[in-house]
Parts: C-alpha cells; structure tokens; sequence
C-alpha cells in the first residue's frame, strides 16, 4: 500500500495516528528533553484520531494547495458492501439532497458532478450511480430529483 493508498484508506491513516501516538509516548518516557513540545504533539495527534474517528474530516494536502477549509472538506461513508466512500467538498452527503435545490436541473448538475468525484476518488467503485449515496435517484434512471420542477417558478 503506497502512501496515496493510504490516505484514502481510514484504517491505515488510523493506524499511522496510534503508531504516532506510540512513539511519542516512548519518547515521553525515556527521553526528557523537550517534554512541553512531546505534550504539544501527543494533544494534536489525539485530536487527529478525535477527527477522524467522526468520518467527516478534513485533507491537509488539499487544505495546504487551497488555503479554504471547504474545500477541504472530506466525508467517509460507507456503501452497502461496507466499502469506504470518500466524499470531497461539494459532494459531502448532508450538502447533496433534493431540499438543497430550487429546480431539477440544479440537482441533476450537482448529481453528474458528485458522481464523477465519488468516480474521481474513488477508483474502486465502477458506477456510483447504482449506489444512490445522496437518494436523489432512487429509480437509478440517471435523473435526480425528477419531483423538483424542471426550471425556477
């Protein structure tokens, strides 16, 4: 597993947090010298794992190239095989329901972009739109929110 693998993957990146964690408290430990700044990082490295275990979180890389939190934004979710699904920015389950949209065609134009992201990010999954993540095509016809009138009123 190389390291973009697991930054997709919650179970590695929580493993590399408690390895983390392990590591700063041996070093805590046997090694007195700067115990203050160890602290510092064993609090930071708790609140990683406090983050991440909630599935909604942020990524640092996309964080650090954008500057807006956002942006960042990043949720797990599971689908009906129990294989993670990683939700970027706009495509974050509780933005993404047919409430959110005016007309038919504003839902369908963030549908087609949330299923070529789930697509984008998620190189396991063939077609997200058997899955219906979001519930705004539960007769998987490709047409979201088909209640929604077609254009404003």
């Amino acid at each position: 597993m190389g390291i973009s693998d697991c930054r997709k993957s919650k179970k590695c990146r929580m493993w590399v947090i408690w390895v983390l964690m392990l590591i700063v408290i041996l070093l805590l430990i046997f090694w007195k010298k700067w115990t203050t700044a160890l602290i510092a990082i064993l609090v930071l490295l708790a609140v990683a794992m406090w983050i991440e275990g909630f599935n909604y979180d942020v990524d640092l890389q996309k964080l650090w190239q954008t500057g807006n939190y956002q942006e960042s934004r990043v949720q797990s979710i599971k689908d009906k095989n129990w294989d993670t699904i990683r939700l970027i920015w706009e495509c974050v389950k509780a933005d993404v329901n047919c409430d959110n949209f005016k007309t038919q065609a504003d839902a369908q134009a963030r549908y087609d972009y949330c299923m070529n992201q789930i697509k984008e990010n998620n190189p396991n999954i063939e077609d997200p739109r058997k899955l219906d993540i979001y519930g705004l095509d539960r007769d998987h016809d490709g047409i979201a929110c088909e209640a929604l009138p077609k254009v404003a009123q």
